[in-house]
């Protein structure tokens, strides 16, 4: 039960760092201000859900997937897998619905670490200033204070995993594009810098990787359609004889497993 708490708590928050403003551009230090409807006692807690509350929350729920896509290792993972059905030229064996589970579940298991940390972050002040309903006035002022908890963690892991050179070039671009207002105080780590840099560092690591994964396949299918010419069996699709050699490839090698374990050990 502790797990599945735990997942739920990490994607929740993952979702709510997508859509707020706070989130994206974090200061060094928290406003005490989003603290003092939290005092007022059970007076604060008791107040009736606004209409800002509910679209907040609902929009939460509709730009989760979208959050557990950019701010994990799930995008790299299903673009890799992706790509490897390609290569073998099975169609779509295994569909789209396996791969994105096998992407959800490799995801998990790289971000397990980062949620516990995240987790435990917040916990204290979770425990002590949880809302008696997510729908309540105080709401709002809750998730803020919980996500600049839990920020760091989640933070360092999207800096490690960011190239320096995709870094550098959004945070050029933010301190040419922002008002003065913004530049004095944008910093490199700061969310709306890490986010693009981070998913461009993913989708260029993807495609590197998927490099490697066509090279074999290409040279199967090369020398498969070279031998049918010699033999003048023309008319048989190439196709045809080198998709057996790339399931047996796959399976001799355990192919599958190589992939795997290679994307986990690929994030630090």
């Amino acid at each position: 039960m502790r797990k599945c708490s735990l997942f739920s708590f990490f994607f929740l928050l993952l979702s709510l760092f997508w859509i707020a403003p706070q989130g994206l551009h974090a200061q060094a230090a928290p406003d005490t201000s989003l603290q003092a409807p939290l005092a007022s006692g059970d007076a604060g807690v008791n107040q009736e859900p606004n209409v800002l509350t509910k679209i907040a929350v609902i929009a939460a729920l509709a730009l989760m997937p979208y959050a557990i896509m950019m701010l994990t290792s799930f995008l790299k993972m299903v673009v890799v897998l992706s790509l490897l059905r390609n290569a073998l030229g099975t169609q779509q064996s295994p569909p789209n619905q396996a791969i994105n589970g096998i992407a959800l579940l490799m995801a998990i298991y790289v971000m397990f670490p980062t949620g516990l940390a995240m987790y435990n972050a917040s916990k204290s002040y979770i425990q002590n200033n949880a809302p008696q309903t997510l729908m309540s006035g105080a709401t709002a002022y809750y998730i803020v204070n919980v996500m600049d908890k839990a920020k760091e963690p989640l933070k360092d892991f999207l800096q490690r995993n960011t190239i320096a050179k995709h870094q550098r070039y959004f945070y050029q671009l933010a301190y040419k594009s922002f008002p003065d207002d913004f530049r004095k105080d944008l910093k490199m780590t700061d969310f709306i810098v890490l986010l693009p840099s981070y998913v461009t560092s993913q989708l260029k690591s993807a495609f590197e990787v998927g490099v490697l994964i066509f090279l074999p396949f290409f040279v199967i299918d090369l020398v498969t359609s070279n031998i049918l010419l010699a033999m003048g069996m023309m008319m048989l699709s190439p196709l045809t004889i080198a998709l057996p050699l790339k399931l047996l490839l796959i399976v001799m090698i355990d192919g599958w497993t190589l992939v795997v374990q290679g994307l986990v050990l690929s994030y630090r």
